[in-house]
């Protein structure tokens, strides 16, 4: 037996009118497409389920058993498909993205409250997260899109450029402004000159390996002082402890500490940051309002570092 929606649907239009014109034209189905259906039907449950004569058409006593379960299975599919309707239209307003504790603390939720003005209906979802987990938890499509530097793509993902970021000088007040140039920027034989340590993230994170490739050999790495964390590395050098050299997304974090940040230059090295989704699968509606309202965020922060 295969009985469709679309055929009890039918049967409780013929049981509700008693007619089998004005059926069809409910449904909206010709009055022969309908005879077929029923006919169908009754031939599956092998009974009879109206008497039908050329005035009128009445439930048999079958139809009167089967009515009750058509209709409840009609109203009870509804109410699921219109619950159903409900979390795709939720689900496509809702963006959820990983990120680094630093851009989750410091420029999403500035990125959020401009796309709250935007489009209030969208809602985000934020996961601060080790970088080395922002990968694994898109593939594993916990997060709809990662962002941050340098991310890969892999067989199951995908990435997108999202723009280019300076690396910026961060040191305490005044203790880089003997080393600029006239153009207020630090260049990088300056940097080696300077008398403070070079304040360094571990050998593995992809911020250091670039940096360590514009200064190598010029400064060993046993010499430096490592930390895990960005906010630590920009602490570190507000206390006066040496010069951190990192991307210019930080220019918001530092504006709440005591330090000066000013753009590597001779030459100028950019460091690119991405968006990362999972190969194939289409991402909601509602993640590239997000992705824009980020990226011009974290331009005009960029913009600010002198």
């Amino acid at each position: 037996m295969n009985l469709s929606l679309r055929q009890l649907e039918a049967f409780a239009a013929i049981a509700r009118w008693r007619n089998l014109t004005r059926a069809a034209e409910q449904i909206h189905i010709t009055q022969a497409g309908l005879s077929l259906m029923l006919r169908d039907m009754e031939a599956q449950l092998d009974c009879r389920l109206f008497e039908r004569t050329t005035r009128s058409v009445s439930l048999t006593q079958g139809g009167e058993r089967l009515l009750p379960l058509a209709e409840r299975t009609l109203r009870d599919f509804r109410e699921v498909a219109d619950q159903l309707s409900q979390l795709s239209a939720d689900a496509a307003r809702t963006v959820h993205l990983a990120a680094t504790p630093l851009v989750a603390a410091d420029v999403l939720p500035q990125a959020c409250h401009e796309l709250a003005r935007t489009h209030p209906d969208i809602r985000v979802v934020v996961k601060d997260v080790d970088r080395r987990q922002i990968q694994p938890m898109v593939e594993r499509g916990e997060v709809d899109v990662g962002v941050g530097v340098l991310l890969r793509e892999s067989p199951t993902t995908t990435r997108e450029l999202l723009l280019r970021l300076p690396l910026v000088a961060v040191g305490a007040r005044g203790a880089l402004t003997a080393a600029l140039n006239g153009r207020g920027t630090l260049s990088w034989a300056a940097l080696r000159a300077l008398p403070l340590p070079l304040l360094a993230l571990p050998a593995d994170n992809a911020i250091q390996q670039l940096v360590d490739a514009r200064l190598a050999p010029a400064l060993p790495r046993e010499d430096r002082p490592v930390f895990a964390h960005l906010h630590t590395l920009i602490a570190m050098a507000e206390a006066g402890q040496g010069v951190a050299v990192l991307p210019a997304f930080v220019a918001s974090t530092c504006r709440r500490y005591a330090v000066d940040v000013h753009r590597m230059g001779q030459p100028m090295v950019a460091m690119e940051f991405f968006s990362i989704a999972r190969r194939g699968a289409p991402l909601t509606p509602a993640a590239a309002p997000l992705l824009r309202a980020l990226v011009q965020h974290l331009g005009r922060s960029a913009a600010g570092a002198t």
